[in-house]
């Protein structure tokens, strides 16, 4: 594959992996360009051209990133930040008739995956596994008398991310109180039985083009901190990519997908989707599950094969801590 292909990684942040990914040889991309409000922004020195632009909620965004794409001839554009994600989804038409690839799922489908309480009801009405929840302390009490749900809970914020204020609350006080206060900060809490089990993470890859999934990883996470997979090992269940695929067929999804499900003796529930790239990535692609790749074979015209669980598995991702020093700009 021809390296003429040039991304454009909004908001980069902390990912420096992703960006060597990308800049891998072999993996069609030409070059790859960063954005961040922040100079702060490690990964934004790893990539081939950077540029700090406004924070996403300010008047001309869009508009500083297309000149961008522009000026650097940039064929795909990728979010990794949750705003961030519908922010461009609901702007697509905007970059497509620039000629440019935003790689991101439908808006619709990146609206309900943000909404914690919404995507558990698509999980009910769809029949697939779903841990018990509600969204106030009033639904907790009528579910709790029905026998559906007990103390202790685990809560966190319906629109949250980074595992920001998440909980477990074994009070039922503590719990009254803090829906109230959640409650005046306009995000209901999403109150959730609490999942006494083993916690798995999948990096999901759905074709741009076919639209249908073509790549699944699947990991057992060992240990998590600050919302990201710290610690995983690699891991394979025929019965586990099922659910994956019927869970994400009905949903508008497209390019990296990060999905979190929990074993509960024996069974498989469905936790979350966050439509980007997910912060325990790196382990699928040092397995070699390539979605930069992937990716760029899409951007080129290309269809991928559909590749299910190419990977061996027992194969443990350990993080440790990293560092940049730059010169004072």
């Amino acid at each position: 594959m021809d390296n003429t292909i040039n991304i454009l990684i909004l908001s980069c942040g902390t990912r420096n992996l992703l960006v060597r990914y990308f800049k891998e040889k072999g993996n069609g991309i030409g070059r790859v360009v960063g954005t961040d409000c922040s100079t702060y922004a490690p990964a934004l020195y790893e990539t081939d051209a950077h540029y700090i632009v406004p924070r996403m909620t300010e008047p001309g965004y869009l508009d500083t990133i297309l000149d961008i794409c522009r000026k650097e001839s940039i064929d795909a554009v990728l979010p990794l930040q949750e705003d961030e994600l519908y922010l461009i989804a609901s702007h697509r038409k905007m970059f497509e008739d620039a000629g440019i690839t935003p790689i991101v799922s439908a808006a619709g489908s990146v609206n309900l995956c943000r909404d914690k309480y919404a995507f558990y009801q698509y999980l009910k009405q769809h029949n697939l596994p779903a841990i018990t929840s509600c969204n106030s302390f009033e639904a907790f009490v009528k579910e709790s008398e029905a026998g559906h749900m007990k103390l202790p809970v685990f809560i966190k914020p319906a629109h949250g991310c980074g595992s920001i204020g998440i909980q477990k609350v074994a009070h039922p006080a503590l719990l009254e109180a803090l829906c109230k206060y959640q409650d005046d900060q306009e995000d209901s809490y999403m109150i959730q039985n609490y999942a006494d089990g083993e916690e798995f993470g999948a990096d999901i890859y759905v074709d741009l083009l076919t639209k249908k999934p073509v790549s699944i990883f699947a990991k057992k996470k060992l240990r998590m901190r600050a919302g990201e997979t710290e610690k995983s090992v690699s891991y394979h269940d025929e019965k586990l990519f099922e659910l994956i695929e019927k869970t994400i067929e009905p949903l508008e999804l497209a390019g990296p997908i990060d999905m979190d499900i929990f074993c509960i003796d024996g069974q498989y529930y469905i936790s979350e989707i966050n439509p980007r790239f997910g912060g325990g990535y790196p382990h699928a692609y040092n397995c070699g599950v390539n979605f930069p790749h992937l990716i760029a074979t899409n951007i080129a015209g290309r269809s991928n094969e559909r590749n299910i669980g190419s990977y061996e598995s027992g194969i443990f991702m350990l993080k440790y801590t990293d560092l940049t020093i730059k010169r004072a700009l």
